[in-house]
């Protein structure tokens, strides 16, 4: 018994599979079609799924992006992770007056949804609570969420 718990622990070493990398995910042919037309460069394609929809990471570049679908296969939206270094000064100057400008800063992304829109998103902590604001371009706040 201990030779073949050394063979499989052996096996995951050399090989790197974990169970995340060994589940199956079954991804609609409608989003798997979308993601290789709007993404021809994307590297390292992570697909993955949970009861209310799909999502796949990857890189293009050197950045990080993430993409949803609809358990239909719709795409939904796309976001790009980013440092706070490389927000439009608009946004970054819409950050510093908001309300949540002395909170820690958790992410920042740039946003792209399925209708078209284009935007920045921050999300920043306090305590326990939570906050995600999302600036357009012009650093106008489009949208916010609270949470804990």
């Amino acid at each position: 018994m201990k030779k073949v718990l050394v063979m499989f622990s052996l096996f995951i070493y050399l090989f790197g599979v974990t169970s995340a990398e060994a589940q199956v995910v079954d991804i609609p042919n409608k989003s798997k079609e979308h993601f290789f037309k709007k993404y021809p460069e994307a590297k390292n394609a992570d697909w993955n799924n949970n009861a209310v929809s799909y999502a796949v990471k990857f890189n293009m570049g050197s950045d990080t992006y993430r993409a949803y679908y609809h358990m239909d296969g719709t795409w939904d939206y796309t976001e790009k992770y980013m440092d706070l270094a490389n927000l439009p000064q608009s946004v970054k100057d819409s950050y510093a007056k908001s309300r949540i400008a002395d909170w820690k800063m958790e992410a920042v992304a740039a946003v792209e949804n399925n209708k078209g829109k284009k935007m920045y998103r921050i999300e920043a902590k306090k305590g326990i609570e939570k906050k995600t604001i999302y600036y357009d371009k012009n650093g106008k706040e489009v949208k916010s969420s609270s949470g804990l």
